[in-house]
């Protein structure tokens, strides 16, 4: 079942106490401070570590999955790459299948379109879904927007191939107007939450009919609009949380430089003129698509999570789902998966795409 949102600053705080579970596996394998290490000596352990990675999935995939990767063209002609991911039955099939788009995570500074994979292949066997795990160019060689820029383009080149009848790389079954929802997990849904915004702005087609955001940023603690602050609290509570702390969160802002104020970069404030003096930012958020989140109680960037959830559903009328995980670490599962609550943060990841599916479907009438 998803969470009841909490209604008290207590019960807001009360989800960053540590579940005895989580603090059970930092115990067993504990995880550095961000004090410990750079920005190089992350890009160099994700580079080092991606052999193997590919290695482990491609042992691990399931007989009845296919995955391939491709490179699209960018608007500079750069070759980015993605995976797109399916059952090997949709090769044959005729039934119209949704199309997935997930963004990965890293702070706009490291990681791999193979990070979204296992998320992928459970949505790809349990909805019958196209699912594309995409690539964008990272920080601090490429800083902001390119990041934003590529995603852009990448879900523009998804939208325009479900199109086509004769798609080179997508099955024939593939249909957006079935279901076209954008995701992604920490910078991927930073990335995610803005692209709704622009697919909604530049009427994108087929239009998007959900979004996944996982454990994201959408406000800059710097910039948090006057009416939210005092809802504002895990910034400060979490700022030395494992998973992911303040030392390591300004490490990956001060190599991705950002424009704090940019809706592109912190998406909560889009700037509407209708909401400059209204305190709110309910206009800018009106007609996006429904929104499926999941946040991380012992995370910086959980009340992010809850007030962009809890705007959305109170002051615009955009329907909204959510998972919270009380007293869990931003991302642990990506350490830990074998752990119990791991797992169950999947399956409600699969259940909670289900729901955005169906959404979609009564948006269409269906």
């Amino acid at each position: 079942m998803p969470s009841a949102p909490p209604s008290t600053t207590a019960e807001i705080l009360a989800t960053g106490t540590i579940d005895p579970a989580f603090a059970a596996a930092l115990e067993s394998e504990p995880i550095p401070a961000g004090t410990s290490y750079s920005l190089a000596d992350l890009k160099q352990q994700s580079a080092s570590a991606l052999a193997s990675l590919q290695q482990r999935l491609s042992a691990s995939r399931p007989p009845d999955i296919t995955e391939t990767q491709h490179f699209i063209s960018l608007r500079d002609n750069y070759p980015s790459r993605i995976i797109i991911c399916h059952s090997t039955s949709a090769l044959e099939s005729t039934t119209p299948a949704p199309l997935i788009v997930l963004f990965h995570g890293g702070g706009h500074c490291v990681g791999h379109p193979e990070n979204e994979l296992p998320l992928a292949r459970e949505l790809a066997s349990a909805h019958s879904a196209i699912v594309i795990c995409a690539s964008y160019r990272l920080a601090p060689e490429f800083p902001f927007p390119f990041s934003i820029c590529d995603a852009w383009e990448t879900l523009e080149f998804a939208a325009s191939e479900s199109r086509k009848s004769n798609s080179a790389i997508l099955p024939r079954c593939t249909d957006a107007r079935t279901g076209f929802i954008v995701g992604g997990t920490s910078s991927g849904a930073n990335l995610a939450a803005s692209l709704a915004h622009l697919a909604r702005d530049h009427n994108l087609f087929p239009p998007l009919t959900g979004q996944f955001l996982c454990a994201g940023s959408y406000i800059s603690n710097m910039n948090v609009p006057a009416k939210y602050k005092d809802q504002y609290l895990s910034f400060e509570q979490n700022r030395n949380a494992p998973m992911l702390d303040e030392a390591t969160f300004k490490m990956f802002r001060e190599a991705f430089k950002p424009d704090l104020s940019s809706k592109l970069y912190a998406s909560f404030d889009q700037h509407h003129p209708l909401d400059e003096g209204m305190r709110s930012v309910r206009h800018g958020h009106l007609g996006v698509a429904p929104a499926y989140f999941q946040v991380c109680g012992m995370d910086m960037f959980r009340d992010d999570g809850l007030i962009y959830e809890r705007v959305l559903r109170e002051e615009c009328g955009v329907s909204t789902r959510l998972d919270l995980y009380a007293g869990w670490g931003h991302g642990w599962w990506s350490l830990s998966p074998e752990l119990e609550m791991s797992r169950k943060r999947m399956s409600d990841a699969v259940d909670g795409v289900g729901w955005l599916l169906d959404e979609g479907k009564k948006k269409d009438g269906c």
